[in-house]
């Protein structure tokens, strides 16, 4: 059976104007470049340890975005910050959020991805984890991202960007997800991560060994989160749940 092909445009405007006002939000960044290394235990964080994001920095950016999309400015940049989940820390994490708001039906799911392509291409972020509400969505954004591998690629000069289908049973994927000099592009449920019974949080495979949880490989990349549907995440439990992944900043759409 011959396989059906899908053709995706790279001019829709909207699309592009939600891609690039994300790009505008980090304007005077300067590219992280990471050499290549065989897989081990190393992380590849999507900054080095000493960089941090002003706040008056980001505010600038944010206000000239706003006021180029004719959007009412913003006098402060959102920010969650808080607990991270019962039982696991006593620290506290606080992370930039952006919201993108975009229609129904007009491209959200291809409007991240590229996103992803452009914020590797500008800053060297390699780090990204997209956070679902459902297994319905889940497997539908699985899908968003194989039908789009093609397309980017004539886009993008053939970049690597591997996609990793988080799964608890397969935990072992957090290590790759960690040590990977590629962009990685992990695909999470809220449910997988959202309580500290979850396996993400339990020392149980071979390959986790010492003081290091399944989790801390992701805390350590400083990954950059993608929010589809982030108006599921607003109770104080699922914040929680966001901030124990110590993101770097989120993207809300």
């Amino acid at each position: 059976m011959k396989k059906l092909k899908f053709k995706f445009e790279s001019n829709q405007e909207h699309q592009i104007k939600a891609v690039q006002s994300v790009v505008g939000l980090f304007e005077g960044l300067p590219f992280y470049d990471v050499q290549f290394q065989m897989a081990g235990d190393d992380t590849v964080s999507n900054l080095p340890p000493a960089s941090n994001f002003e706040d008056n920095w980001l505010a600038a950016n944010l206000r000239f975005v706003q006021e180029q999309s004719d959007i009412q400015p913003s006098m402060d940049v959102e920010y969650d910050e808080g607990p991270l989940l019962e039982d696991l820390s006593i620290d506290t994490w606080r992370y930039p959020k952006f919201t993108i708001e975009m229609e129904t039906g007009t491209g959200k799911t291809y409007a991240y991805f590229r996103t992803i392509q452009e914020l590797r291409k500008h800053y060297g972020f390699r780090k990204f984890i997209i956070i679902v509400p459902s297994i319905a969505i889940y497997e539908g954004t699985i899908k968003t991202f194989d039908n789009t591998k093609e397309h980017f690629r004539s886009l993008y000069e053939n970049e690597v960007i591997h996609k990793i289908e988080y799964e608890g049973r397969n935990i072992g994927q957090l290590k790759n997800f960690a040590s990977s000099t590629f962009t990685e592009v992990m695909i999470m449920t809220l449910d997988s991560f959202n309580k500290s019974s979850n396996v993400i949080y339990r020392q149980n495979d071979l390959k986790f060994q010492g003081e290091r949880m399944p989790y801390h490989y992701i805390q350590e990349t400083r990954p950059i989160l993608i929010m589809d549907e982030s108006q599921n995440y607003l109770s104080e439990k699922s914040k929680a749940a966001l901030r124990t992944l110590k993101p770097l900043f989120g993207l809300c759409y």
